[in-house]
């Protein structure tokens, strides 16, 4: 990596040393990490100021065409010093950068961060990946910290540090999504019937427009339009912080029903902060509620209650997303409108992970082949439940 210096240097009159007459020259070199610092340098046996400033343009230029020495730099170093800053320049959202310090104080650093840059190679890689596999750490989790590893690697690559990255394809463990769990319509409206009164606006909102939890607590009365029926979606709550949302995308305006329009109605009528910078669901104090408490104290109660099957991590508020996913696009078959309500940027997220097929549609697909191909070879038999199905034929 080389960069262009447009110093000019110093250049000292000429002064008398016990080895005859010298001058003194000064100029700026780059360090290992990429930094300028000054040097000095003293000339002797010139014939004049003119052959010293020779000198000094000839030792600018070279300092100006050396590469960046990347021999000495290690993982940890380029990474403080170059990757770092990349992602300041992307942007990057602080719940990610906490991500990528978590995984290079807790993973990476500490198994090669003292490694030289130019010296790891792919099989440092690929043992980096089996040993933490054989440490318990899931698939998913090892496959996220390779793919830290290729973004450091990429940069490092794209600055002409290393003739070529060491991480490959196969460094990544097969990681088989599982299915989210999902809710049905009917399931979904015993939930809202037994939330708490003063928790049934936040039910119904999360539940008919499938936002995410961080966008619906940061949601504030000037972001609800009830004359338009219409809500925008402009940030999103993190740690207490309004930070944006997910994506550009995530982004949108919804269109609000009857049903929620009135709930909503009501509960700005009812609440004590309604003004236009207040939060639509808030505590007493008029700040925004805490995700864990409303999730462990208000959702985890009643889905025991009802008996609603509920696993770690995954039958929290972000069901209702999954949910209202698979029903306006089994509904509509507008995989399209599913994606905008979700504010997803890619229309593969929407379809392969948030959208859930019930059994009924698979059967009425079944039905559909069979007709198309089949016609009337056997004859319809309407779904009588437990009853003799001979019978029906009969």
């Amino acid at each position: 990596m080389t960069r262009q210096s447009y110093q000019q240097g110093y250049v000292s009159e000429i002064f008398r040393t016990r080895r005859g007459t010298a001058f003194k020259i000064r100029y700026r070199v780059r360090s290992r990490l990429g930094n300028w610092k000054q040097k000095s340098e003293t000339l002797y046996g010139l014939s004049g100021k003119k052959a010293a400033k020779a000198v000094l343009d000839r030792r600018i230029r070279e300092a100006s065409s050396t590469k960046l020495e990347a021999s000495e730099l290690s993982l940890r170093e380029f990474v403080e010093t170059f990757w770092k800053p990349a992602l300041d320049r992307k942007g990057i959202k602080p719940s990610t950068r906490i991500g990528y310090e978590s995984a290079l104080e807790r993973h990476i650093f500490p198994a090669l961060g003292d490694h030289r840059l130019l010296d790891i190679a792919p099989v440092h890689i690929e043992q980096f990946s089996r040993d933490k596999v054989q440490g318990g750490l899931s698939v998913k989790t090892v496959r996220n910290l390779i793919l830290v590893l290729q973004g450091i690697f990429s940069l490092a690559l794209d600055n002409d540090l290393i003739p070529k990255s060491p991480v490959r394809k196969s460094h990544k463990p097969v990681y088989r999504r599982k299915e989210k769990p999902s809710w049905s319509p009917e399931v979904i409206m015993s939930i809202l019937n037994a939330a708490p009164v003063s928790y049934r606006a936040l039910f119904y909102c999360v539940a008919l427009t499938g936002v995410r939890q961080g966008e619906l607590l940061a949601l504030q009365w000037k972001h609800i339009n009830l004359d338009t029926k219409k809500l925008r979606i402009e940030q999103s709550l993190w740690h207490g912080q309004l930070v944006p949302p997910k994506t550009p995308l995530s982004v949108r305006t919804i269109c609000l029903g009857a049903v929620l329009t009135e709930i909503l109605a009501e509960h700005f009528q009812n609440a004590k902060y309604n003004a236009l910078n207040n939060f639509v669901f808030c505590n007493r104090e008029g700040l925004p509620l805490n995700p864990d408490v409303v999730r462990k104290d208000v959702l985890y109660p009643i889905l025991d209650r009802l008996g609603i099957a509920r696993s770690s991590g995954a039958s929290g508020f972000h069901t209702f997303r999954h949910s209202a996913a698979s029903i306006l696009n089994e509904r509509t078959g507008n995989l399209k409108l599913t994606q905008k309500l979700l504010g997803h940027s890619n229309i593969s997220t929407t379809a392969d992970v948030y959208t859930h097929i019930s059994e009924a549609t698979e059967r009425e697909a079944a039905r559909t082949m069979e007709g198309a191909i089949c016609g009337d070879l056997f004859p319809v038999v309407p779904d009588l439940g437990n009853r003799n199905k001979s019978a029906a034929i009969n």
